[in-house]
């Protein structure tokens, strides 16, 4: 969902804004990102979208859609992800839901 008022190519997004989809424990939500923020901020959203708060948010790891492990204290620009993409947050092995 955005808000932004993008400039039409980056597909309604703000400007210069990445739109994630992140996949919760098997549930989609949709995240705009700003690939100045490091990817914590998007985690932080997305688990709030999804209503997964019973889990502090370091307990959770995003993974690529190859199942590659993504650093959360980069900024989403030094990724270098197309304007639109799915990352997968899942908790981290050994931690058992609440």
């Amino acid at each position: 969902m955005s808000t932004g008022s993008g400039k039409g190519d980056n597909h309604g997004s703000g400007p210069g804004n990445i739109e994630i989809t992140v996949v919760v424990n098997g549930q989609p939500t949709r995240v705009e990102a700003n690939p100045h923020q490091p990817l914590h901020v998007v985690r932080t959203k997305a688990l709030e979208n999804t209503q997964n708060v019973a889990q502090p948010a370091e307990n959770w790891e995003f993974k690529d859609e190859a199942g590659n492990l993504l650093d959360v204290d980069k900024k989403v620009g030094e990724f270098g992800f197309p304007n639109t993409l799915t990352l997968f947050l899942s908790l981290k092995v050994g931690i058992v839901g609440a």
